[in-house]
């Protein structure tokens, strides 16, 4: 089967090793926030297993030479909706638009759910019944310069939405885009974690949850479209089933966020309660200049070497840049004095960091360009040479 799976935009490569390790998927092709795969049926169950993906697509259609409203329709028209919507299930149409058109996104809309419509009225005698809010099933159309992709949608909203986040930081991470991080980072379970800047836990909770062996499907289950999957692919309940059935694996108090905030804090404990994994992390109401030293001197009572530090510092809307560059030198810093090995942090404060990180003449620094929310920024990882 072929699928469409989408990630935030310059996590891509992240993504296309994750499915590859996962469901030993073939990459048939990458393009900004999708990477598109073939992959056997039976290991379907292993690509909803991301954690980085947002939304996973059937694909149903792809053509190269639509130019006009009538392409998208005659395209649409022709795929045979008997097997993928049922009598009495009511659909949606979702589509985006790249290039230069002389029509809308709307207009696609438009055109691709009347096809369906028609095509669904010539071989059924049934009218398929629209519902924009809450529909069985959703068709995803998108025309990307004169190609028209035509996919069937087997989430229902975007898996970064895990379901445990009781409290909202206001500048908070994106579990996918935390998770993607950890991957950059090099970071395994059963590893000691160190965010310095935690927030409201994020980073921290998704490394805990990836210790204790927790599967995304098996949190996030009414992300997945129910209404679609068993009668496409039967075997998919019985693989989830299997899957959620595993139980969690036994993990240390070895994930730790810091932050001077403490009502974050109490917000991060409180989401690591809901997610289930309040006994494998600490939280602590402290600055994490002083607290990251004294972290080190207890790595004896941790039972674990702390050397991997990822977070998600200030951007700076609220600080002038000369006190964002003070705090970016300074926790650096202290986690290169520290000890730590690896450190990755994302940010859209790029100049800041650039002038920052030169005076860093000891560490091997890679960089990845990346879309957070709606602002450009990079991922950069550092590594201290010992």
């Amino acid at each position: 089967m072929k699928l469409l799976v989408t990630c935030d935009t310059g996590f891509e490569s992240v993504l296309a090793r994750e499915l590859v390790e996962l469901s030993e998927a073939s990459i048939v092709s990458v393009s900004s926030g999708r990477v598109f795969i073939e992959v056997g049926v039976d290991r379907l169950i292993d690509v909803l297993r991301s954690r980085i993906a947002n939304n996973i697509y059937n694909l149903i259609a792809v053509n190269e030479n639509v130019a006009t409203l009538d392409d998208v329709y005659r395209v649409v028209k022709g795929i045979d909706f008997n097997t993928l919507i049922e009598p009495n299930q009511s659909f949606a149409i979702r589509s985006e638009r790249m290039g230069v058109h002389s029509f809308t996104s709307m207009d696609i809309s438009r055109v691709a759910g009347q096809a369906v419509i028609d095509n669904y009225m010539q071989s059924q005698g049934v009218r398929l019944k629209v519902n924009l809010d809450e529909p069985d099933v959703e068709i995803y159309v998108e025309l990307n310069g004169s190609r028209l992709i035509v996919a069937l949608s087997l989430t229902r909203v975007s898996m970064h939405i895990r379901g445990y986040k009781v409290f909202a930081h206001p500048a908070g991470l994106k579990n996918t885009i935390a998770c993607a991080m950890l991957r950059i980072a090099r970071w395994r379970p059963g590893e000691g974690l160190y965010d310095p800047m935690c927030g409201g836990g994020t980073i921290t909770i998704e490394a805990a949850l990836q210790a204790k062996g927790v599967e995304v499907p098996c949190i996030a289950r009414k992300n997945i479209n129910w209404n679609v999957m068993p009668r496409l692919f039967p075997s998919i309940a019985k693989g989830f089933e299997k899957l959620c059935a595993r139980g969690v694996t036994e993990s240390e108090r070895i994930h730790v966020g810091v932050d001077i905030n403490p009502i974050f804090v109490e917000g991060a404990v409180v989401n690591a309660k809901s997610a289930g994994v309040d006994d494998v992390t600490l939280f602590v109401a402290r600055d994490s200049i002083e607290f990251t030293p004294k972290l080190k001197e207890l790595e004896k009572e941790f039972g674990t070497s702390f050397t991997i530090s990822v977070f998600n510092p200030p951007y700076g809307y609220r600080m002038k840049p000369g006190a964002l560059g003070k705090l970016y030198r300074r926790i650096l810093s202290v986690l290169r004095d520290s000890g730590f090995e690896t450190v990755v942090f994302i940010t859209s404060a790029t100049r800041i960091s650039e002038a920052i990180l030169r005076e860093f003449h000891e560490a091997e620094i890679e960089k990845l360009k990346v879309v957070h929310g709606t602002l450009p920024s990079i991922v950069y990882r550092l590594s201290f040479l010992k």
